[in-house]
């Protein structure tokens, strides 16, 4: 099971008007641009999609739409993590109706929830998911959860969880979860380090900026398959030039501007507190596209 969902995966952005109402047409060109990309899936409703910043009913409306768009060429994870169980419960169970192939979710966060509380929260998303497979999502620098190496294990050993999304610098960590569990996915979430993840152990990724440059890290896989790690780091490196653009101006407002000049998506709009880019950092990022992009 686990070997069908290996691959890249897009974590969708969500575009939004001028008044923050959620771009059903954007959305729906987003998951056009990741097929033609030849993406293997797509990550709807994740940090990068600004999900944390949506309503319960927002948030099903876009993993309905995305589903509708993909029509049936994409691989569809559905992220329904939030701090309120019910919360997720609800979204696993709207994925499961609308078409998905797994759910997936943060460790909760804010509250400093126990380890066995952690279990619950992920026991009870899997029943109300109903039968789909559960990817966890470990981001501790932005959720302030470090999991250990063996809560980690003890996660995975879970019913119904199949991998784990793991988007942290910690590649030691990362090649002791792929080493320890042979028979789970595990997808590298930084994009910086896609290439040293891929070689401690990863069996794809899930990113932001494969809504821009989905085809490099697919490149990276192939270089690395074709045993030419050489031109793999030289790809990679290129990469990170947009990275380090994007963690100058703002990674999610970045990528829905440059997103918006390519004519992807309607407008460059995020949700605050979020802020647009101002004329200087677009200036920069503009540099960018007309030499790089």
């Amino acid at each position: 099971m686990t070997k069908n969902f290996a691959g890249e995966y897009a974590a969708l952005l969500t575009p939004f008007d001028q008044k923050e109402n959620i771009d059903f047409k954007s959305l729906q060109s987003l998951v056009v641009n990741a097929i033609d990309q030849d993406l293997t899936g797509v990550y709807v409703g994740g940090s990068t999609g600004e999900a944390f910043l949506q309503s319960q009913a927002e948030r099903r409306d876009c993993l309905e739409s995305v589903a509708e768009s993909s029509l049936g060429k994409l691989n569809l994870i559905a992220h329904v993590g939030s701090i309120r169980t019910k919360d997720c419960c609800e979204l696993a169970n709207a994925a499961k109706g609308a078409g998905y192939h797994a759910v997936s979710a943060v460790t909760p966060f804010y509250y400093g929830f126990s380890f066995d509380a952690l279990l619950d929260h992920y026991r009870a998303i899997v029943d109300a998911a109903d039968g789909l497979p559960m990817i966890v999502y470990n981001i501790p620098v932005l959720t302030g959860v470090a999991l250990s190496d063996m809560q980690i294990e003890e996660l995975l050993n879970l019913e119904n969880v199949i991998g784990i999304k793991q988007t942290s610098i910690d590649l030691y960590q990362l090649e002791k979860i792929a080493n320890r569990n042979p028979g789970k996915i595990v997808f590298n979430g930084f994009d910086e380090i896609f290439l040293p993840g891929q070689m401690a152990g990863a069996q794809g990724g899930i990113g932001s900026t494969y809504n821009v440059i989905g085809s490099k890290y697919k490149e990276i896989q192939k270089l690395i398959c074709s045993g030419d790690v050489g031109r793999a780091k030289s790809v990679q490196k290129s990469a990170n030039r947009l990275i380090d653009l994007l963690v100058l101006v703002g990674v999610i407002p970045g990528l829905k501007y440059i997103l918006q000049q390519k004519g992807i998506i309607a407008t460059d709009t995020v949700r605050a507190p979020f802020r647009m880019l101002d004329s200087m950092q677009k200036r920069l990022v503009d540099d960018f596209i007309s030499s790089a992009l």
